[in-house]
């Protein structure tokens, strides 16, 4: 019964030397604590092994979310990459809209054109060869 009684008190017995040290390594190997931080991170613990490294990655996500921000080198260049299609896409669009106006007005001048030189050739009298002279000269 001492013993139901010291573990429901949650005082676990010491471990031996030998099982200490392997606690130590394979907390170490998991986290970036120190033999000492370790060792009292334990005994804070009860010796319990999960329970440290739970503790450690719970205080080690509360911290991460300040890093949050920061990104991998993969990450970085694939963000770039999305960032450069983003802008040539958003040129080619613009020049492919200015294409398009640049054209319309153009078809604007040649309509234009084309009915002042039909205007000046029924106002000048001209012949309609002087007619399909002036709209065949516009037209180029």
């Amino acid at each position: 019964m001492s013993e139901q009684q010291s573990s429901a008190s949650g005082n676990a017995p010491v471990p031996s030397p030998a099982m200490l040290d392997t606690m130590t390594r394979v907390i170490m190997s998991q986290t970036d604590m120190t033999e000492e931080e370790v060792k009292a991170a334990l005994e804070h613990t009860n010796y319990d092994l999960k329970r440290v490294i739970r503790e450690y990655m719970r205080a080690d996500s509360s911290t991460s979310s300040a890093t949050a921000a920061a990104t991998s080198t993969n990450q970085m260049r694939f963000a770039e990459i999305r960032n450069f299609m983003d802008k040539s896409a958003q040129e080619y669009y613009r020049r492919q809209e200015m294409t398009k106006i640049y054209n319309q007005v153009l078809e604007r001048k040649k309509e234009a054109a084309a009915a002042a030189a039909a205007a000046a050739a029924e106002a000048g009298g001209g012949g309609t060869e002087t007619t399909t002279e002036g709209a065949a000269a516009s037209k180029l």
